[in-house]
């Protein structure tokens, strides 16, 4: 993804409540896409964050982190958790959406932590 006039989000999901973080998250989503003039499917991108987000409450550690770097033409989501071990689940229906929805999507360590990724075009 090309970085020139790109906008950056990053958002928290609370210690606390995490599952109920997850539509925070989506929340954030919504903001960020208008923020970055995404001019692409902005519900892509929220479906796209709520199903990273669930799966890094339900299968991750630690605190997870959503990052949206995007433009006009392209958006970036990244979910962050402290999952050491960086291996998509086999048979993950919400994987397999997330697929659909991007036109690129992968799984890397980063730092030691599991970063999960999707990339949407507009």
């Amino acid at each position: 993804m090309a970085t020139s006039s790109l906008t950056e989000a990053v958002f928290s999901l609370p210690d606390e409540d995490r599952r109920g973080g997850v539509a925070l998250a989506r929340d954030f989503a919504r903001r960020a896409t208008v923020t970055c003039a995404y001019r692409g499917n902005h519900e892509d991108v929220v479906q796209v964050v709520s199903e990273l987000a669930t799966n890094a409450v339900c299968h991750g550690s630690g605190r997870p982190l959503v990052r949206i770097l995007g433009g006009e033409g392209q958006v970036l989501v990244e979910v962050v958790d402290d999952d050491a071990h960086p291996a998509p689940r086999a048979g993950s229906w919400g994987l397999l959406l997330v697929a659909q929805l991007g036109s690129r999507w992968g799984v890397a360590e980063r730092d030691g932590q599991k970063v999960v990724w999707c990339e949407l075009t507009a």
